[in-house]
């Protein structure tokens, strides 16, 4: 027999039982069992947070798929994704099984940006990319508050899967604009503590100490509005008795003007 034939021959053979091994392997791999579900939750920016790694572990084996002891080949990876990702209190994930058989899924928590309690007695946080985050039985977060004539949420916001960011009210949106500006001002921060909303859709800001009130007016140039009330009280903090007046309001266009009591 000619040498040639011989040698592809036996490369054929090989490459054949290569073949049949990975299938095996493939079979065994799929019908091995799913052992320990391993959760990590990265706070890499240290905030506050709603849940931690327990709960979420045992949310997700008691309310969700089952995952411990199951065949891997039951297991579908972008269903146990998604079901991570309609955690609200989550910001980004990731899953995959690990070669001892273990499921790991990485996690990262949602910041928290205003606790809100509006005209229905619904009472809930806002967190990153306006996601509506129930109020947890554990854990709660040092945030401005907003309160007022704020509209009736639907029931399916206040499920863990019920992220619906493109049907919130535009009111809520526009109160999570202000909030995080706010929030990223370490000035305005520890100066106002909570944002009213009166029944004509205007704004008040309550402030921690002194001042009762000021008037923020509608969210139409609420960038020029917080940096005049920045520089009022940053030139009049040696200069204003704040105890003789009732508010400031900020309504007029490049002027602040103060109330006496």
């Amino acid at each position: 027999m000619n040498k040639s034939i011989i040698n592809i021959s036996l490369w054929v053979l090989a490459i054949l039982a290569l073949m049949v091994f990975e299938v095996f392997a493939m079979h065994q791999h799929a019908n091995s069992i799913c052992g320990e579900l391993k959760l990590e939750l990265k706070n890499q920016n240290d905030y506050p947070i709603l849940t931690s790694e327990i709960e979420l572990r045992t949310e997700l084996l008691q309310n969700y798929t089952p995952i411990e002891g199951q065949k891997r080949k039951s297991l579908q990876l972008e269903q146990i994704e998604k079901k991570v990702g309609q955690i609200s209190y989550l910001e980004k994930h990731i899953a995959f099984m690990q070669i001892d058989g273990n499921m790991i899924i990485k996690a990262s928590p949602r910041k928290g940006v205003i606790r809100i309690y509006n005209k229905a007695g619904q009472h809930f946080y806002l967190g990153t990319d306006t996601v509506v985050m129930p109020l947890s039985p554990k854990h709660s977060l040092r945030l401005l508050f907003a309160n007022g004539a704020l509209p009736k949420l639907k029931d399916s916001f206040f499920n863990q899967s019920g992220n619906d960011m493109d049907n919130l009210p535009t009111i809520y949106k526009k109160i999570y604009i202000l909030a995080a500006k706010i929030q990223d001002d370490k000035f305005l921060n520890a100066l106002i503590d909570q944002i009213y909303i009166k029944p004509n859709q205007e704004i008040e800001l309550i402030p921690k100490a002194g001042i009762s009130y000021i008037e923020f007016g509608d969210f139409a140039d609420m960038d020029n509005k917080l940096e005049r009330l920045k520089t009022f009280y940053i030139k009049g903090q040696k200069k204003v008795d704040w105890n003789i007046y009732k508010s400031i309001n900020l309504k007029y266009e490049n002027q602040v003007v103060c109330t006496k009591k």
